[in-house]
């Protein structure tokens, strides 16, 4: 492809092709296909400069969202400029895909700007809809501005930009990572107030669930569960239900937990991994070690799946928050002797630091070891390429057992030699107080 468009160029430029808007066309969407962005630049500016032809709109919006997908917001920007100038007819898809390049950015702003500017010019004003001013509030969200959420949306009803399900389930899901719950029933109430009516579907209602258990308030997304239950229109599914588990867990409401895992089973709601994980969190800290594990067997045995490695590491830091340190070691050897889940670096990670909680400092040191492949560990060790044990955990470690002594000694020498791991002796020589107040802030899954 490279090699036809050099090609492409020369005969452009020697003049043995006769470029319009059809060729040009084909060419741009060429270079999109094959990410050949570079020749598609150069291509530009031998049309803007040689030889002009006419460039759709629709061809703009394409490179624009092609460059905005390679992170090159500037000559996103200079498209655009480019295509106002040429007063190319605007569209609401190449608008869309304007708003989302500059939005995947980081630019939300800008793109609101820009709403606002074609808003002034009537020709343009049909061109803005829901779609681009969602990807705006999408793009408030991310960075968590909640004033501009706020804002946008009385921008929008201020307009008469008509709101769909999907716009309110992203204003809904803008507020719920903002942290405005508060704000959550008037947007119910405006769907429910639009021209027409707007129905809830189980994003909506998941939305805001999630919005609640986050802000701790737990007992308001039951109720709002109670009141699907009753009008009957949406069926909850997994995501929702994972939320209200997840808010129990967070409350240590281990019967409220309970109650939902079996209404799950009764209305066919089939739980997964995620669902697994949160049971685990939970059961672990209200020192239920044996019926989490049962659970985690009899769950995924019912439902035809495997626990995954997030399962599997809950569930060793449940055998930690029950004082079970040997356990957590046990369950390591079998999952890795099974082979059909490979624990990653969180999950050596949360093993070590939970032998150092345990005071088992031996045996921390030699699950380092075995997670980066070192000799002299004494268990099941995976296959392929080590995990490793994030760096701070390995500092703190070392500094628990003391720099001078022999253990620590040959498991730095051994990282240094294997794994080209140097550990600064100031951060072995910390205080061991100070090493295990930042270990208990750090433990968890």
């Amino acid at each position: 492809m490279a090699e036809d468009g050099l090609k492409l160029e020369f005969g452009l430029a020697s003049g043995h092709f006769f470029l319009d808007e059809v060729l040009f066309s084909s060419v741009a969407d060429a270079c999109m296909r094959s990410g050949n962005l570079r020749i598609l630049w150069d291509q530009l500016e031998h049309v803007w400069l040689k030889h002009p032809v006419p460039i759709t709109a629709a061809t703009y919006g394409s490179m624009m969202k092609a460059f905005g997908q390679a992170r090159d917001a500037q000559t996103v920007k200079h498209l655009w400029s480019k295509m106002r100038e040429d007063k190319v007819k605007l569209t609401p898809i190449t608008l869309g895909c304007m708003v989302e390049a500059l939005v995947a950015n980081g630019l939300a702003d800008d793109a609101w700007d820009i709403i606002g500017q074609l808003w002034e010019d009537p020709a343009d004003r049909e061109t803005i809809n829901t779609v681009s001013y969602s990807t705006i509030v999408k793009g408030f969200a991310v960075s968590r501005q909640h004033s501009k959420v706020v804002a946008i949306y009385k921008e929008m009803k201020e307009r008469h930009i008509h709101c769909n399900t999907i716009t309110f389930n992203t204003l809904l899901n803008a507020m719920a990572r903002c942290g405005m719950v508060h704000e959550m029933p008037q947007l119910l109430q405006d769907m429910k107030d639009s021209n027409p009516p707007v129905a809830p579907d189980v994003v909506t209602y998941s939305t805001v669930i999630k919005g609640y258990c986050h802000s701790g308030d737990l007992d308001k997304g039951l109720e709002l569960l109670n009141h699907m239950k009753i009008l009957g229109e949406v069926q909850p599914d997994e995501v929702l239900y994972n939320s209200l588990l997840d808010g129990c867990a967070k409350q240590q409401r281990l019967d409220q937990a309970l109650r939902l895992l079996e209404e799950m089973k009764e209305v066919n709601v089939p739980p997964s991994n995620y669902t697994l994980s949160i049971v685990c969190k939970l059961l672990g800290r209200s020192r239920r070690l044996e019926q989490a594990f049962s659970m985690v067997a009899s769950i995924s045995r019912e439902h035809g799946f495997r626990p995954n490695v997030q399962v599997y590491t809950c569930l060793m830091q449940a055998c930690f928050q029950n004082r079970q340190c040997q356990r957590a070691i046990e369950l390591h050897d079998h999952v890795v002797s099974e082979g059909h889940c490979c624990l990653d670096e969180k999950a050596y990670t949360v093993i070590t630091r939970g032998c150092v909680q345990a005071g088992a400092l031996d045996k921390a040191a030699q699950v380092i070891r075995c997670a980066f492949h070192l000799p002299e560990h004494g268990l099941q060790q995976t296959q392929g390429q080590p995990q490793g044990v994030e760096l701070a955990c390995i500092e703190e470690v070392l500094a628990e057992l003391g720099p001078q002594s022999l253990l620590a000694q040959a498991l730095a020498e051994d990282l240094k030699e294997h794994c080209n791991i140097t550990l600064s002796e100031a951060s072995l020589q910390r205080p061991r107080q100070q090493q295990s107040a930042r270990g208990f802030r750090q433990r968890g899954v």
